[in-house]
């Protein structure tokens, strides 16, 4: 039964999505990205590439038939996840989005996910959080996202550096989520 359960969700979102796509004209898809905060400067471009993927695949006339698609913007501002699970909960509930590119950032992301997106069925993928615990919350299989866990990126970097012959190496970190591998 379990092995079905995943195909079974992914059909549920598939038929809501496709639901709620044919009864609107324009349908919207939310960019909510940290435009506020200490990432701002990297923002702008992540946002751009999923504006230009949107506007892709709405002016090449064969989404749903025709259907228009539209980017909503909203901050998540990478540091508040009040203020990024409130953006999202606008996205959803007010310009009635059917997926989130974002948040950007890991400790926005889980909130959102498991506040606002895993409760309205929403699809959200994010490209930069990389916390190893978000591999771990309660999303229901709505939280996706394209750039490895951080866990997975040190064992890379550990294997390059053995594999150039690297005998010592330096670390620091910090004494933080974004700092620690959650095992």
């Amino acid at each position: 039964m379990k092995k079905y359960f995943k195909f079974i969700v992914c059909f549920a979102v598939a038929i809501n999505m496709a639901t709620v796509c044919f009864a609107a004209d324009t349908i919207k898809i939310g960019v909510l990205q940290a435009f506020t905060g200490p990432i701002e400067s990297l923002t702008p471009p992540m946002a751009s590439a999923a504006e230009f993927a949107i506007n892709e695949a709405s002016d090449s006339g064969i989404f749903l038939g025709g259907k228009k698609i539209k980017a909503v913007r909203a901050d998540s501002t990478c540091i508040d996840a009040a203020a990024a699970t409130a953006a999202a909960e606008r996205l959803v509930t007010v310009e009635k989005v059917v997926a989130i590119v974002g948040p950007s950032c890991s400790g926005t992301s889980a909130a959102v996910a498991t506040k606002v997106s895993a409760p309205n069925g929403i699809t959200t993928i994010s490209s930069s959080a990389t916390s190893a615990a978000l591999s771990e919350i309660k999303d229901n299989g709505y939280f996706f996202r394209t750039a490895p866990s951080d866990a997975r990126q040190g064992q890379v970097l550990a294997k390059i550096t053995i594999d150039k012959g690297i005998k010592k190496v330096a670390i620091t970190y910090t004494n933080n989520d974004y700092g620690k591998r959650v095992v």
